[in-house]
């Protein structure tokens, strides 16, 4: 009853369904047969003269389970209020070992969580001392009723051991299905949930199925050969939670993007004056950019950019910081070869979210010379609140200003997340691109190469609020889009584009043609798209529709779980200090129209 009083609990809190409610009920439930079954097995066993061996076992397994079932639920209010998602066993797994260490900035430290873990089982204990010795006269009179002898307690055993072998069987089957199922009530279930690999990423919807099936006959029918293309090295490099607004090369006043900033000036790398995420969460920012589609379509198998040069012929490269392995199932999305994916959980140098690794990573690829054509995704940091920061880097703050793990949540993501900070990593990651630059030249990875410098959505640093996942403002998803390519080269659309035009973009310049079934339109084309589609992530969802108008850039954001709609000038009012909904009557059907379709799964 607790159990689903707290399950209901959180389905209200955080804006879910409820019918996980019952699910939940029925793992416990069953569990709690399983644990009943197996101490009055335990009673049955033990003769009266020992009956403290019984009593003890009465307390310290129900207590256990009632530790468990707080862990569990402490895990899931934290990420629930970090990312709007249940926790994963596979998550807990993979941070655990640096949050325990301290490289990871967390609210509490070793202290906190030991203190949490034991506190809460001594707790339990404590408590048991008011069941157990009940519990156990209780289950004693259940399995020796009148009648029944208790000679060596095997005939007495007989009941208590087939309940729980039945039990053991329910929830066995229960949970297994739990894990398996795709009907997202049981995907959102506590324990299911935890024991899934893959977590929340990829619910499962009938759009989402059409086109999983859709992206397998596009696959294979793609050719593995095209006349006339180009056979360059690319690199895409995906820098976490960059803003536009705080680099140079935007038109920042200070100086945190030199060699970009030169790069811009010098005309070998063109930038778009417009670019935005589709969802201000790195899950949907990196898969939009690789897969030309938003978040409503993005499945594990669907056929995106490394898929495309994979099949004529391309070694792909994923050199990533951060824990990739860990977040979502992205390897089954990247599917990436044996040998060629290196990320922050494979590192024996650094922490997890040090940008350094990346060049440790780059150690394991061969020369240019030795290998065919190559695509580098190559995944930096150093911007997110989480990035470390190397000691070298303190341009705007002092090298002494550390952040250090113990503050409360909100508290500690102002710290790290202050904007002198956030300037000096901005700062830090052009750095390591130019470093990157560096050394994949001197591999001969740069030569005739084509680079394209982005970021998976924006970062909030007190204007409304902080760090990303919840909003669809600029700070959430202006990002920077920069192209290195061959000297003299044009772009038609310069001016607006989104993450979905990325893939279709590279594809362009290398003479290849986009699959079908991608959403976004070459960069190479002159015709700007008439609008674009992002949404959140995190719940409540929130949608927007951003569309050029009479030499502007409007952006319509609707939250329809709060009723709520805000309309802005980007040009007039790049802050988005004030809604000018009431000022455009005319566009605010079709606006609402398409935000319908795009939730509702339709056509748009």
């Amino acid at each position: 009853m607790l159990g689903g009083a707290i399950a209901a609990a959180f389905a209200a809190a955080f804006g879910k369904s409820f019918h996980p409610v019952a699910g939940h009920l029925a793992v416990v439930g069953l569990w709690d047969v399983v644990l009943l079954g197996v101490l009055a097995a335990v009673t049955a066993v033990v003769p009266p003269a020992r009956a403290s061996w019984s009593r003890w076992t009465c307390r310290v397994l129900p207590a256990l389970t009632l530790s468990l079932q707080v862990y569990l639920y402490a895990l899931n209010l934290v990420s629930n209020l970090s990312w709007g998602r249940n926790i994963t066993g596979h998550l807990v797994a993979s941070f655990a070992p640096t949050i325990w260490s301290g490289r990871e900035p967390f609210p509490v430290g070793r202290l906190g969580i030991s203190a949490f873990a034991l506190g809460t089982l001594a707790l339990a204990l404590a408590l048991s001392r008011w069941w157990a010795t009940p519990l156990d006269a209780a289950l004693r009179q259940w399995v020796t009723p009148t009648g029944v002898r208790q000679a060596g307690g095997s005939r007495a055993a007989l009941r208590p051991i087939a309940v729980t072998l039945g039990a053991v069987v329910l929830f066995t089957a229960t949970v297994t299905h739990a894990v398996a199922s795709d009907d997202l009530p049981w995907k959102t279930e506590f324990v299911a949930s935890f024991l899934r690999t893959d977590g929340f990423a990829f619910e499962p919807t009938e759009r989402r199925r059409l086109v999983a099936h859709e992206d397998a006959a596009l696959r294979a029918a793609y050719p593995a050969s095209v006349a006339g293309a180009t056979r360059r090295h690319v690199v895409l490099v995906i820098v976490d939670s960059l803003r536009a607004d705080r680099m140079q090369a935007y038109g920042y006043g200070r100086p945190t993007t030199p060699f970009l900033s030169e790069m811009v000036a010098s005309g070998r790398m063109a930038q778009v004056a417009q670019a935005f995420a589709t969802c201000p969460e790195s899950f949907c920012g990196i898969t939009s950019t690789l897969a030309s589609r938003t978040f409503r379509d993005i499945t594990p198998t669907m056929f995106h950019l490394p898929d495309v040069l994979r099949k004529v012929g391309y070694q792909t490269w994923f050199l990533l910081s951060g824990n990739h392995e860990a977040w979502n199932g992205l390897p089954r999305f990247y599917r990436a070869e044996p040998g060629t994916f290196f990320d922050g959980s494979m590192t024996r140098r650094y922490s997890m979210d040090d940008d350094r690794l990346v060049f440790e990573g780059l150690e394991r690829v061969p020369p240019a010379a030795q290998a065919g054509p190559s695509f580098f995704y190559v995944h930096l940091m150093s911007t997110h609140y989480l990035g470390v920061q190397l000691p070298e880097s303190h341009v705007f703050t002092r090298p002494e200003d550390e952040v250090r793990p113990g503050l409360e949540p909100y508290k500690m993501l102002e710290r790290l997340n202050k904007p002198d900070r956030y300037d000096d990593k901005v700062r830090q990651a052009d750095g390591l691109i130019r470093r990157l630059f560096d050394e994949l030249g001197a591999k001969g990875y740069l030569e005739d190469a084509l680079v394209v410098i982005t970021g998976d959505h924006g970062e909030g640093l007190g204007e409304r609020h902080w760090a990303h996942g919840w909003h669809l403002f600029n700070e959430d998803i202006h990002i920077p889009l920069l192209i290195y390519d061959r000297p003299g080269t044009r772009y038609a659309n310069l001016a607006f584009a989104s993450q979905v035009d990325i893939a279709p973009t590279i594809l362009d310049r290398l003479g290849l043609p986009a699959p079908a079934s991608w959403e976004g339109r070459s960069l190479m084309r002159a015709d700007v798209k008439p609008y674009s589609l992002h949404q959140t992530y995190f719940l409540p969802n929130r949608f927007a529709v951003l569309l050029p108008h009479d030499g502007g850039l409007l952006k319509f954001i609707a939250t329809p779980a709060y009723g709520k709609e805000e309309l802005y000038d980007l040009v007039a009012d790049p802050g988005e200090t004030r809604s000018v909904v009431g000022d455009h009557p005319d566009l605010l059907p079709a606006l609402r129209a398409r935000v319908r379709a795009y939730q509702g799964d339709g056509p748009y």
